[in-house]
């Protein structure tokens, strides 16, 4: 089973210098090779990010791999859509201090939209994680007009093909209640639902068939984070 994963981007980064360019100092997703050389610390995609929702994503995505194929991508206002091993240097650019126009401007500056929608031919998934916020999904463009396969969002969509998922402030402060659970807020709560069901996956005999059956019958996700506080 493939199992595409995608998170945004996030101010905390791992290496920060004074002097970081800006969105305006990133003219294009092919200026990235450029600036890498500006700085002697370059850390992978992956590794860059470390806001509460790349921390939680980064271990189920580790997790994960133990039981199915995944690929795992981040949009980054700074430089794109990137996979997970792509290099990047430091820099201060988010989507999240940006209006819709200059949101719609800048993806479509870094081929955001027309990279998602190759990246889905791609990779060809059996299911797509999109652990992004409204701004980020309003980067990828009609992210929901030619999905191939079920896909879980936090946002809601007319396709029948999209499992939308709660992540209110009502919504996490209740789950967060379950005792030893890693929860971190509105944001990271995409991650941390990721993480949650990752783990009851490893739990279960036949992780493929539990995956698809969670799929088939989205409502058992609210079982699935129940049945958790019985392993905590």
């Amino acid at each position: 089973m493939k199992i595409l994963v995608i998170a945004s981007c996030s101010k905390t980064k791992s290496v920060q210098y004074p002097h970081q360019p800006t969105c305006n100092e990133i003219p294009s997703k092919e200026s990235r090779e450029q600036i890498l050389l500006k700085f002697p610390t370059k850390k992978t995609a992956k590794d860059l990010y470390r806001g509460a929702l790349n921390l939680s994503t980064n271990s189920a995505v580790r997790l994960l791999k133990n039981y199915f194929d995944v690929s795992y991508y981040i949009v980054s206002a700074g430089f794109g859509l990137l996979e997970e091993s792509v290099l990047l240097p430091p820099y201060d650019c988010s989507f999240s201090d940006k209006t819709k126009d200059q949101i719609i401007e800048r993806s479509e500056l870094l081929h955001i939209p027309e990279d998602f929608q190759e990246m889905i031919v791609k990779e060809n998934p059996d299911l797509i994680y999109l652990a992004l916020g409204k701004d980020y999904l309003t980067a990828l463009g009609k992210w929901d007009e030619k999905l191939p396969c079920k896909t879980i969002a936090f946002a809601h969509s007319d396709s029948i093909n999209v499992i939308t998922l709660p992540a209110d402030h009502i919504t996490v402060k209740e789950v967060s209640q379950i005792g030893g659970l890693p929860i971190h807020g509105v944001i990271g709560f995409k991650g941390d639902l990721l993480l949650l069901t990752t783990r009851y996956l490893k739990e279960q005999q036949n992780p493929e068939k539990a995956l698809r059956d969670l799929l088939d019958n989205p409502d058992d996700l609210i079982y699935t984070v129940n049945s958790l506080r019985e392993h905590t």
